[in-house]
């Protein structure tokens, strides 16, 4: 029986399948103790024709076929019935393995007391070439248990790291015991990550680089405009409903705080939802906010632009979060061509970038065109000062 099966979906995937295939087996990584099962989820392209080339030169790689097109998230519930391995690790078909990270791994699950769950480091590269590291060792460094054995009742912050499913590598056994798979839709990771974080009594990490997630314009969600972004609202409800009986308020709090922050990410950025959709976006994001806010002793809004936008869905106010993003798009545009008389022309800012400028200070309360309307509505929401005790995460 292998060690670890590594399993992808592949949907569309013929360009890029040879590219994460060449960096799974590298030159015989893992030997015998390593199964790739490839997922063709009924692509229409020859991804399915790639994986068999593949499979007819490496016989530890197999291809199977799902009933019917179904996503990814059910596809990956398909792989992981066919797997053999004692762990599986769910890879993108357009991702990459960093080298060495089969034997790190490996090595990571090997031992008299195995974990449920290893999470790995990963990094991302943007289609212009530029590589953003990922945020687990500086997690780490801070983890108030032992990093390569706890829970997640003692380290609940582990929930800021990425809820992706290819930064974790899960024993076999225990997700089959706990019944644990993908539903369907978009965002399915979430709840998926975290029913996977709670349930486990044995988390490791691996601070070393494995994983390259290679986003590329048009090929992921996070770059596609669809109404289908409203269902990370299903399924971060799902979430708390699998929550529901966990009363440990670290936890609880968070788990609230990283759901703000994405769904504000979600929201912020304009290559997901559409302008019509957005009034629409923010009511279900308020309501999220105001049902599991774990109360103002508990959890208060972070300081800066972070908080302010906390401030805003606590009060429902999305048009003093309209005015504030103007104002930001505004002092951008000015700082960006060093002519306030005459500002230059600039995207809309992502949402990564106004945490970054709510991290470096460089940008206060707004003032100016609709700073009196943002201040208004962050005041309609009293008794939660700033509180920088659960910062934002960083961006995956």
């Amino acid at each position: 029986m292998p060690a670890l099966s590594i399993v992808i979906p592949a949907y569309e995937a013929e360009d890029y399948l040879p590219g994460c295939l060449d960096t799974v087996i590298g030159d015989g990584a893992g030997g015998d103790a390593l199964e790739i099962v490839v997922v063709d989820d009924c692509s229409p392209d020859g991804s399915r024709a790639v994986a068999e080339r593949y499979a007819a030169r490496d016989g530890r790689i197999k291809v199977i076929t799902t009933p019917a097109n179904a996503g990814s998230g059910p596809a990956r519930n398909f792989g992981l019935a066919q797997a053999n391995g004692d762990y599986v690790w769910f890879v993108d078909a357009d991702d990459e393995l960093k080298p060495g990270a089969v034997e790190r791994v490996l090595a990571a699950v090997a031992g008299p007391r195995p974990p449920d769950v290893v999470l790995v480091q990963h990094e991302k590269r943007r289609d212009t070439g530029a590589i953003e590291t990922g945020e687990l060792p500086e997690l780490a460094e801070h983890c108030p248990a032992d990093p390569s054995a706890f829970t997640l009742a003692e380290w609940p912050r582990i929930v800021d790291y990425t809820h992706t499913p290819w930064t974790k590598v899960s024993r076999r056994e225990f997700l089959t015991a706990t019944g644990l798979g993908f539903p369907t839709g978009w965002y399915t990771d979430i709840p998926w990550t975290y029913a996977l974080l709670r349930r486990a009594e044995r988390i490791s990490v691996v601070t070393e680089c494995c994983y390259q997630w290679r986003q590329r314009a048009g090929s992921s969600i996070t770059r596609t405009r669809d109404d289908r972004h409203f269902d990370v609202f299903t399924q971060w409800q799902r979430t708390w409903d699998d929550f529901e009986d966990v009363d440990d308020p670290g936890i609880r709090v968070a788990l609230f705080n990283h759901m703000v922050w994405h769904l504000l990410l979600v929201i912020g950025n304009t290559e997901r939802v559409e302008p019509k959709q957005r009034r629409a976006f923010f009511r279900r994001t308020s309501e999220l906010y105001r049902r599991y806010h774990p109360g103002p002793e508990a959890w208060q809004p972070a300081a800066g632009v972070t908080g302010l936008k906390q401030r805003l869905l606590a009060a429902r106010a999305y048009l003093g979060y309209e005015a504030f993003r103007q104002v930001y798009r505004i002092a951008k545009r000015v700082n960006r061509s060093g002519q306030p008389g005459r500002p230059a022309p600039a995207p809309e800012p992502t949402a990564s970038e106004v945490e970054a400028s709510s991290a470096n200070g460089s940008m206060g309360a707004p003032t100016g065109i609709g700073a009196s309307t943002v201040q208004q509505a962050a005041d309609e929401s009293p008794g939660l000062p700033a509180q920088p005790t659960l910062p934002a995460p960083r961006v995956p």
